[in-house]
């Protein structure tokens, strides 16, 4: 049985890896990259390391929290969905 407050699944959305912007003429929904890890022969211990934490990650990874110019971003392959 259903409680009052509960919804059907299928009615429910589930916007918790996006994030809406208000962009003053409008709203836009960010979705998060799709990031997939291919690394190089020449990956580096450390490079390895800075990885890690995309690689564990519960949540996607917005397109403002990196900077792709990073060395060791070269070891994903990355998907922007927002262009």
């Amino acid at each position: 049985m259903m409680n009052k407050e509960q919804k059907p699944q299928s009615c429910q959305t589930d916007f918790s890896s996006s994030i809406l912007l208000n962009t003053g003429t409008g709203t836009k929904i960010i979705l998060p990259l799709e990031m997939r890890f291919k690394p190089k022969e020449d990956i580096t211990t450390y490079e390895l390391a800075k990885c890690l934490p995309f690689l564990l990650r519960y949540n996607g990874t917005m397109p403002y929290e990196i900077d792709k110019s990073e060395n060791h971003f070269r070891h994903f392959e990355i998907i922007d969905h927002n262009r």
